[in-house]
């Protein structure tokens, strides 16, 4: 159960995105391709579900074969339950800084987002001061190269400023998202093509 929560939970923190018609949306343009345009329109969806804590869209955006590893309504419940406690972390704002043109693969088309994010962590143990300063210098140091946490004491929470990138996919099921980190070990497990990963070296 807390591996399959682990999961759910990083699948969340690495391609948690966010939508609006603001400047975190994005917009369409007249010169985008037809696969563009339809990436953006799914993006645009499934950040908006991010925020709301939608969870079936949230499972509708989940790449298939990940399935295999965790079963779709096994991580319905978890995620559900994971949002109820309200510990998971929630993304505030996003900026979609690029979008690289669709290249494709075997199997389908494929573009990597670079997005930065504002993402807002409520402290676990809000009565330890010691642990919370141990949590802080361990979220520092892990985005040490990509982003900067600061921890507002008086209400134990956490945020966090990074920049990170996600994989979408479109196997002619629609596209769907999974975060850098969580890409690569699909890879390791024969999810997603190697050849794809590479490219988010």
């Amino acid at each position: 159960m807390k591996k399959t929560l682990l999961l759910v939970i990083t699948l969340l923190f690495t391609t948690a995105c966010t939508t609006d018609p603001t400047p975190n949306s994005i917009m369409e343009l007249a010169s985008d391709t037809k696969e563009m345009k339809g990436l953006k329109r799914a993006l645009n969806e499934y950040t908006e579900a991010t925020l709301n804590n939608d969870v079936p869209k949230l499972i509708n955006f989940v790449y298939p074969k990940v399935f295999t590893v965790v079963p779709k309504e096994k991580m319905t419940e978890v995620l559900t339950a994971a949002y109820a406690t309200g510990r998971v972390p929630k993304v505030k704002t996003v900026k979609h800084i690029h979008i690289e043109p669709t290249e494709k693969y075997d199997m389908g088309i494929f573009s990597i987002i670079t997005s930065s994010m504002t993402t807002e962590l409520k402290s676990p143990r809000p009565d330890n001061a010691d642990f919370e300063a141990y949590m802080l210098q361990m979220l520092q140091n892990e985005l040490a190269d990509k982003g900067n946490v600061n921890f507002d004491q008086e209400n134990h929470i956490f945020t966090i400023n990074h920049t990170d990138k996600t994989l979408a996919l479109n196997e002619n099921e629609g596209w769907k998202f999974a975060g850098i980190n969580q890409a690569k070990k699909y890879a390791e497990k024969g999810i997603l093509p190697q050849a794809i990963v590479n490219k988010l070296q």
